[in-house]
């Protein structure tokens, strides 16, 4: 993968030796993501339109200097630069082959052929995962877009006649053209949930393109439209058996395209069905045995590494393991955090796997990330649907009695998260619009009360946020139960945590993860198939595993599912105490116009105390870093 940058200078009143210099900074801050090769081009657009446009590349296909980017059609009239894979490069070069005569062996160029023949069309030919900005000097305008799912970043920033957009948020700070003042909607975000949302950012001025969407930026402004949508208005009428084929048919082309590289290629394994379903299906389309990379824990409560060698050896792949102790994470605790692009509660276990496979001489691995949104793993396709039921019948009772309900509670049962939100649950507050949203939420609303400095932005924050998920709900109001808590996996949690930290943390070393159960014709297969089909009691993500061309052992499949979790818990009340508690309880300037610091010391102590989990102060203490940091 790569990082791409640019800003578009619309008759802007600054000068253009500051943007030149902006923009050099902004592509020095994305050296990490590329650090093969660097390249820039200035362009003179009519109207008064100038592009500087520049790219960071991580050479993975045609490595080659035929690959350089940023890269012109024959007349220079079309530029692109693009974070991507495409993975159906080859056979879109096959049907483009009469039309051009090809300069490289690079996907890069397919793609930029691809816009040259169908324009914004191209979108609708192209299978992977990608980011990329094309200059179209005939239609003098910029075109970028985004990948379906969101695997790959993109955010723009566009403020008095400039319009800049880069791979990275901290790139645009870096750049300096604008003072970077925080969100409050992305501070709100993130306390009540653990990440920033995909519409805003942490920053005020800063958006993120969202996934399945594309900009056109001219001398008029910008525009944004959708592209994409996955869902099917009828569902498959076949028979299960006959799903199942259809889906292992699907498993086996997105393996055989997502294992395409000119450079080696890994897989994570933890020993759960995702990463095991993912080596089963490398297993089938490659003859030589594969890398597989597992982390590995001394406190047997977090360790998998049984498993992930079972599966090893079962497959027959050339196995290593990373033991991670605590003091390995003290002594990468600040280059992690520094790695972050936006403040996340997770994302310290990725940065670890992924310097252990840049280590290893990978350039690329793969994840099995989606297994659990799509076949519909998780414990929340069990839980928010009981969560529904109970908030069905507390319906039928007065919110007074509701509320002594919840003091009762409170008073009978030891503090907990899940208490705290039980007791939401009950007085009717749910962090949005529906009951998925308490479920995933971190502080709640009465917890958020006490956290924010101003009541009145957390009133504003809170009714913002009910009118964003209702909104969301509404859009989807058609889809089973089932269905609807994948989309909400995918959109809400995935999208803005899972992908992000895996992008960010894995280009902190000049890794790019591959996601291949998150391709575009299987999420649309799988939300064509009846929802009846998708659960089976007793039996773990059915679809998926009756799916598999080389069966997973029953070990895997009947084995208690495991989350990817470092010991937190533990390691925060021992050697990582003192850093901790430093930083939370000392108060920080940048964020005093947000966040109460004896709200701050309150989650410390109820930590101490055993009254609610790690990640409570924890992602308070990667925000001061964060703000500290980049602020």
């Amino acid at each position: 993968m790569c990082g791409i940058a640019g800003i578009l200078d619309n008759n802007s009143k600054t000068s253009p030796e500051r943007v030149t210099k902006g923009f050099h900074m902004l592509l020095d801050a994305l050296k990490h993501r590329g650090p093969d090769d660097r390249g820039e081009v200035k362009i003179k657009g009519k109207n008064g339109l100038n592009l500087n446009l520049g790219h960071q590349r991580l050479s993975i296909i045609d490595p080659s200097k035929a690959g350089h980017q940023p890269m012109a059609n024959n007349d220079s009239s079309i530029w692109i630069s693009t974070n991507s894979e495409i993975y159906n490069y080859k056979e879109l070069k096959h049907e483009l082959k009469n039309r051009y005569e090809f300069r490289s062996n690079s996907d890069t160029e397919v793609l930029l052929r691809s816009y040259e023949t169908w324009g914004i069309d191209c979108l609708k030919h192209i299978r992977g995962m990608f980011a990329f900005a094309i200059w179209d000097s005939p239609n003098n305008k910029l075109f970028l877009a985004r990948d379906r799912i969101g695997i790959k970043p993109l955010y723009y920033y566009s403020k008095n006649n400039i319009f800049m957009f880069s791979s990275e948020l901290r790139a645009m700070i870096a750049s300096k053209i604008d003072k970077p003042c925080l969100n409050p909607t992305g501070i709100f975000e993130y306390l009540a949930f653990g990440r920033v949302g995909s519409l805003e950012s942490i920053l005020d001025s800063i958006k993120e393109l969202q996934p399945g969407h594309f900009l056109v930026a001219d001398d008029k402004g910008i525009k944004i439209n959708k592209y994409w949508d996955p869902f099917h208005e009828s569902k498959l009428l076949e028979s299960p058996t006959q799903i199942v084929k259809r889906i292992e048919n699907c498993l086996n082309e997105v393996a055989q395209q997502h294992i395409v590289s000119d450079v080696s290629i890994g897989a994570f394994l933890s020993g759960g069905i995702d990463s095991s379903a993912l080596v089963s299906m490398i297993s089938t389309n490659t003859p030589t045995p594969i890398k597989t990379i597992a982390v590995t824990f001394k406190d047997k409560v977090y360790d998998e590494s049984k498993y992930s060698s079972l599966v090893a050896n079962h497959f027959g792949t050339q196995h290593q393991e990373l033991l991670l102790s605590e003091m390995d994470l003290i002594e990468n605790l600040t280059p992690a955090i520094e790695s972050m692009d936006q403040p996340t509660v997770d994302g310290i276990n990725t940065y670890m796997i992924s310097k252990t496979a840049k280590n290893m001489g990978l350039k690329v691995a793969l994840s099995g990330l989606g297994g659990d949104e799509l076949f519909a793993g998780y414990n929340s396709f069990s839980i928010v649907p009981r969560l529904n039921k109970l908030q069905k019948i507390l319906n039928f009772f007065p919110i007074d009695l509701r509320k002594q309900f919840s003091k009762l509670a409170t008073n009978l049962m030891p503090s907990s998260d899940k208490i705290t939100k039980l007791n939401h649950l009950i007085q009717g507050q749910y962090n949005g619009a529906h009951v998925y949203f308490l479920f995933r939420s971190l502080f709640c609303e009465q917890e958020l009360g006490s956290l924010f400095s101003d009541p009145l932005l957390l009133k504003n924050e809170i009714s913002k946020n009910l009118q964003r998920t209702h909104e969301l709900i509404d859009s989807q109001s058609q889809l089973s139960t089932v269905d609807t808590i994948s989309y909400l996996e995918m959109t809400h949690y995935m999208n803005t945590t899972l992908l992000r930290d895996t992008d960010t943390m894995s280009m902190a070393h000049g890794l790019e993860i591959r996601v291949p159960l998150l391709d575009h014709k299987l999420i649309e297969l799988m939300f064509s198939i009846p929802s009846n089909i998708k659960t089976k009691k007793g039996s773990p993500k059915p679809l998926l595993v009756n799916s598999l061309t080389n069966k997973l052992p029953k070990f895997i499949v009947q084995r208690k599912k495991m989350g990817f979790t470092l010991p937190f818990e533990h390691w925060m009340r021992g050697e990582m105490r003192s850093e901790i508690e430093t930083v939370l309880l000392s108060p920080s300037e940048k964020l005093s116009n947000f966040i109460s610091q004896d709200g701050v010391q309150k989650t410390w102590s109820n930590f101490l105390n055993k009254r609610c989990s790690w990640s409570r102060p924890w992602s308070l203490y990667v925000l001061k870093k964060w703000a500290d940091k980049n602020i």
